[in-house]
């Protein structure tokens, strides 16, 4: 996406309504073109034709036709622009809110992961999600309320040089100096919305760690829950500090227009009551009608200078939701790349060659790294933490893309393949899982759908029998209590078989196993491994593990340290070797048997 000038900011705004509600847009127009104007002109004119009435001693009969007559008009246009905002129009604003966030979902879920990296992305992304739906409605709303402020002011205008240059005259000087005070507000107020969003994430982060159940025993359990509050304390100051600067900034400017609408109110009212002393008294009902379209001109014309206060701060926010959509990615397409071919059937190879990694402002860095996997064979990673291991992972589902160096599968370079079709091929399952509130049977078929009878059969054999049979094999049984009271939580266990039991839905040509049962026992964590490395799953299979006596069966064991391979070899091979792999192995044997 091209960077956009600055007053294709405000069109940027408006592009999902006109997308999405077209006919909407031209509804809001041709209310404010002809009811919003209607609508004053009845408003200010009534008063006249009563006043002219009771001072001319009209008939009893005929004020009282008047005063109905007017007023059914005042509340046909009512009724009708209710109807129009609140009946049709609530609906179709809601309906575009959804699709904008929608829209904004999609470009998040098409991202690339290093973005996510930058503090600066995520404070456009979290502005986008928020105010994306509001700032879009502010701009389609700016058009039609501006060419009604402006049909309005002239109409009354017309009204008021009939008779009355001189309320023109105050009018116009009284504007002048409103929009002169409002200037100055316009960029404060511009800058405040982005400060406030900077300084809110802080305070939004808290609320939701808090909120999040997995966080609330170690809250409890320790200090870290009285940490947290003090944080939010700190957030809360930071807000308060950029709020008192922003009025220390406009006070002044607030302060002078707070005066001068009541002087100009007073002005007025005092040129009036001149001419109705010193002049007819049987024009008391157009002066009145004068008073009240100045007051209405004056609101009007304010309301046009207003619009600009507020383009300026649509300007503002328009820019940096169109930076967020202007993000390049050239990993993440939203859609197959039709032009790339897609990944091989069958087991795949793994070849990495003279790769170099690392993460923007991270010292962490992967260095001439090389890795031949042959298709149908297994190997294991080990290493201490931190040592590269789960890196490699990411960047074998191209999550990122190597700085240096190439990663070829099956003879091909990664790059080449649709990532899409690349990852469906690849399996994973890490040792981290975010069970997320969706149903067991979503859960369970995030690679393939499959019937449920084999689906149960899957989730039995990998250990999760307890669980149908708690729920009574409904599948549609949410894993999660925080939309559905009859949901259930999972252990950490059951979660790592759950991510487990999906690589049995389907065929991999890779499997990547990322410490995938840490949270099972020795015991239940070998006889897993058993089922997940049996004979009949001849898939290509990479596991990173931290426990070293799940791997010792593996083809080729790889130590990595420091994004650096210092070791590999067979199990007998490394052992004998005795260098850090049996350091390892030793230690942890040793650690078992004193437990």
């Amino acid at each position: 996406m091209k960077r956009l000038n600055k007053m294709q900011y405000i069109w940027f705004l408006l592009k999902p309504y006109i997308k999405y509600g077209r006919f909407y847009m031209f509804v809001q127009m041709a209310v404010a073109v002809v009811l919003g104007p209607i609508a004053s002109v009845l408003a200010v004119r009534l008063p006249e034709y009563v006043i002219n009435a009771i001072m001319y001693e009209h008939p009893t009969r005929q004020l009282i036709t008047t005063i109905t007559l007017f007023t059914l008009g005042i509340a046909v246009v009512h009724v009708l622009r209710f109807v129009i905002d609140n009946v049709y129009g609530s609906p179709v604003r809601q309906k575009i809110s959804y699709k904008i966030s929608q829209d904004v979902h999609e470009k998040a879920l098409h991202t690339d992961l290093k973005h996510y990296d930058s503090p600066d992305f995520y404070a456009k992304y979290t502005f986008t999600d928020q105010q994306f739906a509001g700032q879009a409605g502010m701009a389609s709303r700016m058009v039609p309320s501006t060419l009604q402020s402006l049909i309005t002011a002239i109409t009354m205008g017309a009204l008021i040089a009939q008779t009355g240059p001189v309320l023109m005259l105050i009018t116009f000087v009284f504007v002048g100096a409103q929009t002169l005070l409002t200037f100055p507000t316009t960029k404060a107020n511009a800058a405040l919305m982005l400060d406030i969003n900077e300084v809110s994430r802080p305070m939004l982060y808290i609320r939701r760690i808090i909120q999040e159940r997995e966080n609330a025993m170690e809250m409890r359990a320790s200090s870290l829950g009285t940490k947290v509050l003090r944080n939010f304390e700190t957030a809360k100051d930071n807000f308060d500090s950029v709020f008192g600067k922003y009025l220390r900034k406009v006070m002044k400017f607030e302060v002078a227009r707070g005066f001068l609408s009541p002087i100009q109110n007073a002005l007025m009212m005092l040129y009036l009551v001149i001419f109705v002393v010193a002049g007819d008294r049987y024009m008391l009902g157009t002066y009145t009608m004068l008073y009240a379209a100045a007051g209405m001109l004056v609101a009007n014309i304010s309301g046009v200078f207003s619009t600009f206060s507020e383009a300026h701060r649509m300007l503002t926010g328009g820019e940096n939701i169109a930076r967020f959509f202007e993000t390049e990615s050239i990993i993440e397409p939203p859609e197959a790349n039709v032009d790339k071919p897609v990944a091989p059937d069958g087991l795949l190879s793994v070849e990495i060659h003279n790769v170099s990694f690392s993460y923007d402002n991270s010292p962490f860095s992967i260095k001439g790294l090389n890795l031949k996997i042959p298709a149908g064979g297994r190997i294991a990673i080990v290493g201490e933490n931190g040592g590269g291991k789960s890196t490699l992972t990411k960047l074998l589902l191209r999550m990122y893309d190597v700085d240096e160096g190439t990663i070829l599968i099956n003879g091909r370079d990664i790059r080449d393949f649709d990532v899409h079709s690349l990852r469906h091929k690849i399996g994973i399952a890490y040792q981290d899982v975010r069970v997320m509130a969706l149903s067991l049977r979503d859960s369970l078929t995030a690679y393939h759908d499959i019937d449920d009878d084999e689906l149960c059969k899957v989730a039995t054999k990998l250990g999760l029998g307890d669980v149908l049979e708690k729920i009574d094999n409904n599948l549609d049984t949410m894993l999660s209590r925080e939309f559905s009271k009859d949901g259930i939580m999972l252990s950490g266990g059951q979660a790592q078989r759950m991510t487990l039991a999906r690589l049995f839905t389907g065929h991999f040509g890779l499997l990547l196993l990322d410490e995938p049962s840490s949270a099972l026992d020795p015991l239940a964590e070998y006889n897993l491994m058993k089922i997940i490395l049996d004979k009949a799953n001849t898939a290509t299979t990479i596991m990173i593990a931290h426990r070293l006596s799940i791997v010792r069966d593996f083809d080729m064991i790889y130590h990595v340290d420091n994004g650096k391979i210092i070791e590999s070899g067979t199990h007998d091979t490394l052992m004998s070797a005795k260098g850090k792999y049996y350091d390892m192995f030793v230690r942890q044997g040793e650690s078992y048997t004193r437990n």
